[in-house]
């Protein structure tokens, strides 16, 4: 049993705190249109967001970020912390005895809070025991919640009517409450360097979705063929696990994944978080020795590329003393999500990727770059956020680049179903 425990209403809190703050400008919220792409038969959400790209700058991770760690006296701490002391607007409540809940100042999705440490620990560095317990305890807390038949929006809505109910009944069931993520290192996403995993919603999520599932359906068939032709956004996440047959095969980058169980201590928690990295880091550290030997085969090594360089690291990180043994410093960028029933972690080579099209007006063959899609730990949950028309366009126009650019964030994964490739690593940005 967890020593950690979070308020029976916190999703009360949670709601009253960003209802309260967004009037305020305490919060800036980003709606968002969105739309459905297909990875490998996997109905993914692409989300555009104009008013994001006017989003302030957050302070940038540290430039020590992916080198060995230095001692703890030579850290510095970013000139503006946002989770050190928050501010009373944005402080959902403190997490006894080493976090608060805050509220994250940018949402595109409504309710989206954060888990920080209250003293200050690397975004960079492993994660630890109490982290994982205070995520996992959000995690439950909203369960029970929820499954008591409590809160208005969260809960089951009784004057609706029975087919509604019966329709929607297939995804709430299955479908976790809470999905949190944590982005470490340079081609994570992260963007703070005070440690924070986030937590969304999974109901919050799927706004926007209500039209664009039931576009597919047609009104001359029966209430079967229109429940086989909804495409249903479910939390990418759970899929992972779900089937063993499938199991590393749905995704053109690879990701490493286990299921959770109820009666797990936080001890065991940890165990599956440091067994997932380790299988991450010798995935990142494989790709980069394979790279190295191609190009030794080939006499032709860039020395400048990030393939030389990452494979430079890989045979360095041989040497270095284990991180995992330590606690220190990360020496792979990942994300990692986590559900009630699944831990994952996807290991990251790149943060986003070049999107690109023939140029429509001319209709000339040669493609041009019209944006970049970047990503962080929401890419497990099987959503992305795009910031400009032209790349909102571009990939609804061509909804399978979008399989296209996820394979080049992480480390190719050869198996996938669907045999999604592209040429080599070209449009990294």
């Amino acid at each position: 049993m967890s020593p950690i425990k979070a308020p029976p209403n916190l999703p009360e809190l949670v709601r009253t705190a960003f209802n309260k703050a967004r009037p305020s400008g305490d919060v800036n919220f980003y709606p968002t249109q969105v739309t459905l792409v297909d990875v490998n038969s996997i109905p993914f959400q692409l989300r555009f967001s104009p008013s994001l790209a006017n989003k302030p700058k957050a302070p940038q991770p540290s430039e020590n970020a992916g080198l060995p760690a230095e001692p703890p006296a030579t850290k510095k701490k970013p000139v503006f912390d946002p989770f050190d002391n928050p501010s009373p607007a944005m402080l959902i409540c403190p997490l006894p005895p080493h976090h608060n809940l805050v509220l994250n100042k940018f949402a595109i999705v409504p309710e989206h809070f954060i888990l920080s440490t209250k003293e200050y620990k690397e975004q960079t560095h492993l994660l630890e025991k109490e982290d994982l317990e205070a995520v996992r305890e959000c995690i439950e807390v909203y369960e029970r919640y929820v499954a008591g038949g409590a809160g208005g929006e969260e809960g089951r809505k009784k004057n609706v009517k029975k087919e509604e109910e019966e329709e929607e009944e297939d995804v709430k069931e299955e479908e976790p409450k809470l999905f949190a993520f944590f982005n470490c290192g340079e081609h994570s996403g992260a963007s703070q360097p005070h440690r924070h995993l986030q937590l969304l919603v999974v109901e919050k999520m799927r706004k926007g979705l209500e039209g664009v599932e039931t576009g597919m359906e047609m009104g001359t068939e029966t209430k079967e063929e229109k429940k086989q032709k909804k495409k249903k956004w479910e939390v990418l996440a759970q899929k992972l696990v779900d089937n063993k047959e499938t199991e590393g095969k749905l995704l053109p980058f690879k990701t490493f994944a286990e299921r959770l169980t109820p009666d797990m201590s936080g001890e065991e928690v940890h165990e599956v978080y440091l067994r997932l990295y380790r299988r991450a880091r010798e995935a990142v550290r494989g790709y980069y020795q394979l790279s190295l030997q191609q190009s030794r085969v080939s006499q032709q090594p860039q020395q400048g590329s990030t393939t030389m360089k990452g494979a430079a690291a890989a045979e360095e990180e041989e040497k270095a003393d284990d991180e995992i043994q330590t606690g220190g410093e990360a020496t792979i960028s990942y994300n990692l999500a986590m559900t009630r029933d699944v831990m994952v972690i996807v290991p990251r080579l790149a943060e986003g990727s070049a999107i690109t099209e023939k140029d429509p007006e001319t209709g000339g063959e040669e493609e041009v770059v019209v944006g970049k899609l970047a990503l962080n730990g929401t890419v497990l949950a099987g959503t992305a956020l795009v910031k400009s028309q032209r790349e909102w366009d571009a990939l609804r126009r061509n909804p399978e680049k979008v399989g296209e650019l996820l394979r080049v964030i992480g480390v190719p994964n050869d198996d996938c179903e669907g045999g999604v490739r592209s040429p080599g690593r070209k449009g990294v940005l």
